[in-house]
């Protein structure tokens, strides 16, 4: 009995053996065409949002200082340039009147 066990146990092996050993070429040919499909249509899962607090804000107060309100300015200032421009139309004219030209 023991002969007989010993003997199918190294059958055994040996047809295991004899399979894996087996050296072929196999030629396949196949249609790559799937066949109907049929799911739900793709879902687009938008991440979870994450929220970063902003840096904080640096606020440096300027100097306080005061600054008298001149309600005038614009007078002088029109006053001003129609000062300068009589003096260049005058410098003008007497720049022409000493080198000779004539209206």
């Amino acid at each position: 009995m023991k002969r007989l066990a010993m003997a199918g146990l190294v059958g055994a092996a040996l047809l295991a053996l004899s399979a894996t050993a087996q050296a072929r070429v196999s030629v396949s040919i196949g249609i790559g065409i799937p066949g109907i499909v049929y799911g739900p249509p793709p879902v687009y899962m938008a991440p979870a949002p994450v929220y970063m607090p902003p840096p904080p804000v640096m606020v440096v107060p300027g100097p306080v200082g005061y600054v008298p309100y001149d309600p005038y300015w614009r007078e002088r200032r029109w006053e001003q340039e129609r000062r300068w421009e009589r003096e260049r139309r005058y410098r003008e004219e007497r720049h022409y009147r000493r080198h000779g030209y004539r209206d």
